[in-house]
Order: C-alpha cells, then sequence, then structure tokens
C-alpha cells in the first residue's frame, strides 16, 4: 500500500480498533487518529467514554452493528467508507475491540483496494484478553494453561455452531468465546459432550472494562445457570478454562470504590484531565462531554492600555486557569512579556489558578482559603483596607458577585475601583452541536454529573435541552454552582472543598450513599 499517495483529490481511511469499552485502553495511535478525523463512521459497541474522545466538528456516522440488531447492512457500510474517501475525508472507522478479530475488518478494505484508497489499520485492544483481565483472570498462566483459544459465537440462523469442541479439548489451554451469549446453552453443552469435565472452572464477564461490569465465576456445570440468575446480558465474553478460577483470587475492576459509575465531566476539555485521572483511577468510566469551551478575546488594545498603567493598581486578579493562560497568549500577540506587570501583586481564586500561574514563573500574593467569588472579594477588601486600584482579568461571563464583595456593595466607605476586563469568552455547546449527551441523560445511562462552574451547569442545560434533570445527580465545587445546579431541579451534591480530589472524593461518598442532598 503506498502510505504516499496524493490526498489532496483522495481522502484516507483508518481502520481504527476501539478496544472493548475503557477509553483509557483505546491506543496512542488510535486517540491521535481520531482527534483528526472529519469523518467517524462508528459500530454500537463503542463506549460512550470512547464516543466523547470524537472532535466536535467531526461527521459522526452510527452503523449500530450489534448481535442479531445490524441497523445498517455491512455492503452499505462499505461503500459508505469508500463514498466519504472519495469526496476527499479523512474516515476513521471506528471498531469495537480489534477491526481484524471478528471484526468484518478484511471485508470493509475490499472495496478501498480496489478503488486504490489508501488505508492504514490501527490494532485495538481485544475484549478477550482486556474483559479477562479487568476480572482478574489471566488467559494463559504457567500453571494452568499455555496456550489460549479465540473463538466467536455468533452463527448463522438456523446453524449450528462451527466449534470443533472435542479438538478444543484435547488442546487444552483457555477458551475464550466472543459473541457467545445467545449460543451460551450450545457452547456449554459442547464442552459437556466433549468430555470436558464438569467442574471445569468458567466465567462470563459482562460489559467488560466498562463501567457495568458484571462477572460470573463458577464451574462449566452450572455456569448458564448462574448466569441467568444474576442476568449478564451481552455483550458479555466467555471464559473457560483452569486459568478462570483465578478471579476468585485477582478480581480487581469490580471491587474498586467508584465502580459501576459512569460520569459525565462537563469541564473544557483541556481542564478535565486531572478531575479524570483522579476518578477513572477510582474505577469510574469518565465521559468527557464539555458543555463550554473558552476563546481568547480580539482585547489586545484595552489590555495594553491597562498595563499601560500597571503601576497604579494594587491587585491583577485571575479567576481561572483559562483566564492566565490567555493573558500571556495575549501578551505574546502585543510581543510583550510578563516584566510588563511590574510589581502588582497577584490574586488568584484558587490552587488550579495558582498552579497556573506557578507555570510561568509567577507564585500568588493572594489566595483565600475557601475558593470561590466572596472569599476572594473580601480577601482583596481586607487586603486593600477600603482603597486602591484592582484589575480583574477573566471571562465576559464572569458575574457581579466578585466585585459586589471587593467594592463592599459599593458602600461609600469604600473608595475601592475595579476594572473588569473580559479577555476571553465562555461558550456553550448546543445540544444542535451534538445529542448524545441529552440520550445518555435520558436513558439513565449517566450515574452523575461534575459540575466544576456555574457556566458549565448553564452549557449542560443549553446541550441537553428539554432533558428531565430531577434525576440527574450533580456533584458541585463551590456554593455558586451548587445553587445553578439545583435552580434547574437537580439532585445536588457538594464538594466539601473547591479542589478537584475533594469532588472525586464526594463521587466516592455518593456512589457509596455517604453523602446527602444539598439544599438551597
Amino acid at each position: 500500500m503506498d502510505t504516499h499517495t496524493d490526498l489532496t483529490q483522495t481522502g484516507k481511511v483508518y481502520l481504527v480498533g476501539a478496544g472493548p469499552s475503557d477509553p483509557g485502553l483505546l491506543t496512542v495511535k488510535g486517540y491521535r487518529i481520531l482527534k483528526q478525523a472529519q469523518v467517524v463512521i462508528y459500530d454500537a459497541l463503542i463506549g460512550p467514554g470512547i464516543y466523547s474522545l470524537i472532535p466536535r466538528e467531526a461527521e459522526k456516522i452510527s452503523v449500530g452493528k450489534r448481535a442479531g440488531h445490524h441497523s445498517v447492512k455491512q455492503e452499505e457500510i462499505n461503500r459508505m467508507i469508500l463514498e466519504y474517501a472519495q469526496k476527499g475525508k479523512r474516515v476513521v472507522r471506528l471498531k469495537g475491540g480489534d477491526p481484524f478479530l471478528f471484526g468484518r475488518g478484511g471485508e470493509e478494505l475490499e472495496l478501498l483496494a480496489v478503488h486504490q484508497i489508501p488505508y492504514e489499520i490501527v490494532p485495538g485492544v481485544t475484549s478477550a484478553i482486556a474483559a479477562a483481565a479487568y476480572a482478574g483472570i489471566p488467559v494463559t498462566h504457567r500453571a494452568a494453561a499455555s496456550s489460549v483459544h479465540i473463538l466467536t459465537g455468533h452463527k448463522k440462523q438456523n446453524e449450528p455452531l462451527d466449534i470443533d469442541f472435542q479438538a478444543l479439548r484435547q488442546a487444552g489451554g483457555t477458551c475464550v468465546v466472543l459473541m457467545g451469549m445467545s449460543a451460551l446453552h450450545e457452547i456449554v453443552t459442547g464442552f459437556l459432550n466433549a468430555e470436558m469435565p464438569p467442574d471445569t472452572p468458567a466465567a462470563v464477564i459482562g460489559q467488560g472494562t466498562g463501567a457495568d461490569q458484571r462477572s460470573v465465576v463458577a464451574t462449566l456445570a452450572v455456569l448458564e445457570e448462574d448466569v441467568r440468575k444474576q442476568q449478564i446480558k451481552a455483550p458479555a465474553v466467555i471464559v473457560i478454562g483452569q486459568t478462570a478460577a483465578f478471579a476468585n483470587r485477582y478480581a480487581w475492576r469490580e471491587r474498586l470504590p467508584l465502580h459501576n459509575a459512569r460520569i459525565l465531566i462537563t469541564r473544557p476539555a483541556e481542564r478535565g484531565r486531572k478531575l479524570s485521572d483522579l476518578l477513572e483511577q477510582l474505577g469510574a468510566e469518565v465521559v468527557q462531554m464539555p458543555t463550554i469551551r473558552t476563546q481568547i478575546r480580539d482585547c489586545g488594545r484595552q489590555l495594553s492600555e491597562q498595563l499601560s498603567q500597571i503601576a497604579a493598581y494594587q491587585y491583577l486578579v485571575f479567576t481561572s486557569p483559562a483566564g492566565v493562560d490567555y493573558f500571556f497568549e495575549l501578551l505574546d500577540k502585543l510581543q510583550m512579556d510578563v516584566r510588563c506587570i511590574g510589581t502588582v501583586r497577584l490574586a488568584v481564586i484558587g490552587s488550579a489558578t495558582g498552579e497556573a500561574l506557578k507555570k510561568r514563573g509567577l507564585r500568588p500574593d493572594l489566595m483565600p482559603e475557601q475558593y470561590h467569588s466572596i472569599a476572594l472579594g473580601r480577601l482583596l477588601r481586607q487586603s486593600m483596607q477600603g482603597t486602591g486600584r484592582v484589575l480583574l482579568l477573566r471571562s465576559s461571563m464572569g458575574s457581579r458577585e466578585l466585585i459586589d464583595e471587593i467594592k463592599q456593595n459599593n458602600q461609600q466607605s469604600n473608595q475601592i475601583e475595579v476594572t473588569d476586563l473580559a479577555i476571553y469568552d465562555t461558550l456553550y455547546t448546543h445540544q444542535s452541536e451534538d445529542l448524545y449527551a441529552k440520550t445518555l441523560v435520558e436513558s439513565g445511562q449517566i450515574t452523575m454529573v461534575m459540575f466544576t462552574s456555574a457556566s458549565s451547569v448553564r452549557g449542560f442545560v443549553h446541550m441537553t435541552k428539554g432533558a428531565d434533570y430531577s434525576n440527574v445527580r450533580a456533584v458541585c465545587i463551590g456554593r455558586v454552582t451548587a445553587n445553578q445546579a439545583a435552580g434547574y431541579g437537580m439532585q445536588v451534591y457538594q464538594a466539601e472543598k473547591e479542589t478537584m480530589e475533594s469532588m472525586a472524593e464526594a463521587a466516592v461518598k455518593l456512589q457509596q450513599g455517604r453523602i446527602s442532598v444539598w439544599s438551597l
């Protein structure tokens, strides 16, 4: 395949394996290619966390393939991939697991090869290995199995399974069956009829690596009955062999405190990584669904005017990490550097904003113990003793609360002058851009939603307009954010402190029923 083909007229197709569900299992190359996609054609088995990584501006096309429920025929999918590539698009065919392991990836390449469309294959982590690993099952083990056999339980209508059970029993090792839940009875019976011992360890892992992962570990003789009692549904992975018994010793995923929690993070993607990492470490499946995004304003002239008189200010105030970043971006556009702020003191609303300054070689002089507007305003007013000037650099959507607190509601004794300069805009993600978030909320697939600002709450409402918010469990940072969420009828739980660590702690308490609904 000539990877140097001219793409000005013809696009390129990337067959990308998305892994089983956990977005952390998407490969680095798969993630990089996905972020550059113009068109993404994806299957039903793509988890919400993976879906949330698709670029907002990309055209998203669901082909909804599940066992027994193919909303789009394979031939139509093949044609669709070809036509988008012929239009010059970068097309990602996003497939669950690995595209070449029972994924019909080879079929999807046929038309591309015939029409000389350039393509690449990006392997994915297969659920045959990952689901078992997340249930604590090593598919090979020196003391139990030196081989692994990966089978498909999918069969054509009214035809028997094409599996040589006798040969598999004689070969030994671990048997992993994908797409086999509808044929579980035939699979179990087939192995038993092939004289596999009834006490052979066996397991079924449903929704492997996802928030809903549930495992049944039993023996071959009672596996079908136990699965029925536990109501394990497809998609699921069936593991048969001695290694399945290790799940009783090594299981870990379902023991984490946030297992069975699918958490939606509404922060802008570039700001949500720390919270995502904390929640994922605790076992949550994280769905990145930014409800707001920020954009620098064309305010260089206004900023330059204020900086020319910076010596008259006592404090330069930042209320967000974004404000710090955009300030330095504006300085660069103005061909200025940090020396232009002279000896003015720096005030920040909280530790995250303080860290943003530290990355620039600066340290805040003032930061309240409680990270919210009222606490910052009160601290500034007390420090300035009722007189002086403050330059406030923040979003155009900043509330009056901070200014009112600094000026103490314009009391005559207060002579503090506040210059409120908006250096960036906060923009909402509207429902018309993506209906997926509303679908997740209304279907009950989201356990809780994390809000780090009042604007992210309003953005969430814009993005899910018309949804019923009474069942939304909102974990909020700060009183203002909590008040905003409560105003929309959400079940609100407020973190004790205005930090990402405290939000993660609140999520654990909520999952364990150890936190009460916040009230106005």
